[in-house]
């Protein structure tokens, strides 16, 4: 099968359902001549990140919805065949409309009609982004104006607390570090913890999907302290059918909710990860 490597990064609807600080970033933010709106963002939005990187370990296709893991038991993947392996976890750096080339070991999936996709993954993501928004905001790390950005560093959200030191502003435009956030929890600061979310209706498709934190074993994370790695299960807005004619699998992406972009405190801007999605096409 002709570009079957670029059908890969389906997983990437199974991106974050990070709730930052204590709101959620329900809504895209409008975007005026290249601007972001102040206000907005201080009631939370989300916004199209320069780049996002996720670690890939293994992905599926499955003709109906795979069982998620428990506790004591991994995902039964039964009804899925496996399209993708790297045990030691492939990096994707995924950008607005760029295709991705995985190291890994690929299989072409059977002849069938998949309304799902099951992936395991890391749970860190790295994300680098720069703006100008119409009125001037503080970065958590340092300075102050309409241009904020993501710093090259590294920070965790879980249920105690979560990173303050990814977004810098200033005065002029400057080029956007990657900052690596670890997820172990799926809601905000202060709630009780949660190891397994879903969201419906992404990027206004029918798709929904479904993240579970795990542990070592591949079973549902039992406390936030067991959680090492990300699985996620999607429901595909279509199914995607793959028959004996089907000679290519092509790929688009739509990171417009790939970013949350918060109010920090007072006029501090916090940027986090959303989710975002890969559109798939057998031809």
């Amino acid at each position: 099968m002709k570009n079957f490597k670029y059908f890969i990064l389906f997983l990437s609807l199974i991106l974050v359902f990070e709730i930052t600080n204590s709101k959620d970033a329900n809504a895209t933010c409008t975007v005026t001549s290249g601007v972001l709106s102040e206000t907005e963002i201080k009631n939370g939005c989300h916004h199209t990140p320069d780049s996002y990187e996720i670690v890939i370990f293994e992905m599926y296709l499955c003709t109906s919805a795979p069982t998620t893991p428990t506790t004591s038991a991994t995902a039964d993947l039964t009804n899925c065949s496996q399209i993708f392996n790297n045990a030691s976890g492939a990096t994707a750096n995924v950008s607005q409309g760029a295709s991705v080339d995985l190291t890994g070991t690929y299989t072409r999936p059977l002849d069938g009609s998949y309304t799902h996709g099951y992936a395991r993954m890391d749970n860190t993501f790295g994300i680098t982004a720069s703006f100008e928004i119409d009125g001037s905001m503080d970065g958590q790390a340092s300075g102050s104006g309409v241009f904020c950005r993501t710093v090259a560093g590294s920070g965790t959200h879980s249920s105690t607390a979560t990173h303050n030191d990814e977004s810098v502003c200033s005065s002029t435009e400057v080029a956007a570090g990657k900052y690596t956030e670890t997820l172990t929890h799926f809601d905000g600061v202060g709630e009780d913890w949660k190891v397994q979310d879903t969201a419906s209706d992404i990027n206004g498709t029918s798709a929904s999907i479904t993240g579970i934190l795990v542990d070592s074993n591949g079973h549902l994370a039992a406390t936030e302290g067991e959680v090492v790695k990300l699985e996620g299960v999607v429901a595909f807005a279509s199914a995607i059918n793959v028959s004996p004619d089907t000679t290519s699998l092509t790929m688009s992406f739509n990171l417009g909710e790939g970013m949350s972009l918060n109010t920090a405190g007072a006029d501090k801007i916090y940027i986090g990860s959303g989710p975002f999605q890969a559109i798939m096409e057998a031809n």
